[in-house]
């Protein structure tokens, strides 16, 4: 999937996610990052107190819709799940150095004690107890914005990798096969590693507890713990994990849609990751609602820079936004693109990159699954007919593994349309993202003529 599109699908509040990931293109401007760092700080210094993404916006002179994109391409972070985080991070410490636990939590903005224990496992993936027993609290250092760069550099992957005693070890960037894109944050190491890391606080430690879940089921690398036993560390502000490399090579989206039978595999992995995923902690998650999402920002803005052109969504949206309601939740993947599906030998051999996971229909990793590759392979998917028999390959495989409720089947092409609708809103009314929009659009109106086939029944 290209970066940009992925950047256009974290418009899905998603948690955590790195900026490294998802800022692009030209670095901000100087008078931005000033007012940016001083919303940083004044944060800080409100921390104890009440603040709302609406004081912060004012204070910094920008619609409350500008001021959230802009401060979430700088930090990788929605303004509440920025300032949570900070708490969270400050309470933690005052935890460690002797104060007692609801007293902490109370003081940094909690209402309770098990809001706090609440919020912490969802970001940190243990109790607080728990990961203070295998990390040591540091002091909650102000963020910089400008001693935080785009990519890991050489000497802070050296530091990472000291960790495991892998000074010295060769490590080059992962290159996606899907786009010829290099990570900036995911790197080979040696023969038979693999380093992530992530500047959202406590990303990895959440990923490491998924992964064990779905290594135990053969669906995930294996995590290498440091030298003293844990599953992560840092170094200079990037949380780091070590992962075995697992089998099989990244899925080809232009395969797939030469061969969509080959769909059948992708949803009977799904259905298995999706087993798997149901023995993990719903705690890890948060949850999400796309129609929300949908009604709350991308339609508006849609309306705003077109008009009456997204009428038909209106309507549409009502009774999407009925069917989510019906639909089975668990934890998902959110991010199933090619690249992140690795296969051997006619079958799904492991899930890579749970960084975006979330509480959601389940359905909607099959629904991403399709419009994965299409956005990849977009100009090869002929009049539309190979990308809906894509499609219903793979739901008719995760059917096949585990049954989907009539209402699943029901709401799969709209899941489809729902998250083009996101994309296309994402790019629109940007000159930099123009033609990404244009594209988008085009792939929206591909998947609504071919909408009859997506909805025959599924065999």
């Amino acid at each position: 999937m290209c970066p940009a599109r992925k950047c256009a699908m974290l418009y899905l509040p998603a948690g955590e996610t790195s900026p490294t990931k998802e800022r692009e293109g030209k670095p901000m401007s100087p008078e931005i990052e000033r007012i940016l760092q001083q919303t940083l700080d004044r944060i800080e210094n409100a921390l104890q107190t009440d603040i709302t993404p609406e004081e912060l916006s004012r204070a910094a002179g920008f619609s409350h819709y500008h001021f959230c994109r802009i401060f979430k391409a700088a930090t990788g972070l929605s303004v509440m799940r920025y300032i949570t985080l900070r708490r969270l991070a400050h309470a933690l410490y005052s935890i460690s150095c002797g104060q007692e636990k609801t007293e902490a939590a109370l003081a940094y903005g909690f209402d309770s004690y098990a809001g706090f224990y609440k919020a912490f496992r969802r970001a940190y993936g243990a109790s607080p107890t728990e990961h203070l027993r295998s990390h040591r609290a540091a002091f909650p250092a102000r963020v910089n914005l400008k001693e935080r760069g785009e990519n890991m550099e050489k000497h802070i992957i050296e530091q990472a990798l000291a960790h495991w005693g892998l000074e010295g070890a060769a490590a080059q960037a992962v290159r996606y096969p899907n786009t010829g894109n290099l990570s900036g944050s995911t790197f080979s190491v040696a023969e038979g590693y693999v380093l992530k890391a992530s500047r959202g606080l406590g990303s990895m430690q959440r990923q490491a507890v998924l992964q064990k879940v779905l290594h135990a089921h053969g669906l995930a690398a294996q995590v290498v713990p440091t030298l003293d036993g844990r599953d992560t560390a840092c170094a200079e502000g990037w949380e780091c994990l070590l992962m075995e490399r697992l089998p099989g090579e990244a899925l080809r989206a232009e395969l797939l849609l030469r061969e969509p039978a080959m769909g059948r595999m992708v949803g009977e992995g799904l259905a298995r990751l999706h087993t798997a995923l149901k023995e993990c902690d719903p705690l890890l998650c948060s949850r999400e609602c796309f129609a929300d999402t949908l009604r709350g920002w991308a339609l508006p803005k849609l309306r705003e820079a077109e008009g009456d052109r997204w009428q038909w969504a209106e309507t549409w949206l009502e009774g999407f936004a009925a069917l989510e309601k019906e639909l089975p939740v668990q934890i998902i993947h959110r991010d199933p693109n090619p690249d992140n599906l690795l296969a051997a030998e006619g079958r799904i051999t492991g899930f890579l990159d749970l960084e975006l996971s979330c509480i959601a229909p389940r359905i909607f990793d099959l629904a991403y699954a399709a419009t994965g590759v299409l956005s990849v392979a977009f100009g090869q998917a002929g009049d539309g007919e190979a990308f809906a028999e894509l499609a219903r390959a793979i739901w008719s495989g995760y059917h096949a593994a585990s049954p989907l409720a009539p209402e699943e089947r029901r709401a799969l092409p709209d899941m489809v349309i729902a998250i083009q609708l996101i994309c296309v809103a994402a790019f629109t009314g940007t000159d930099r993202f123009a033609r990404l929009a244009a594209t988008n659009r085009q792939m929206l109106e591909l998947i609504l003529a071919n909408e009859e086939k997506l909805r025959e029944p599924i065999a």
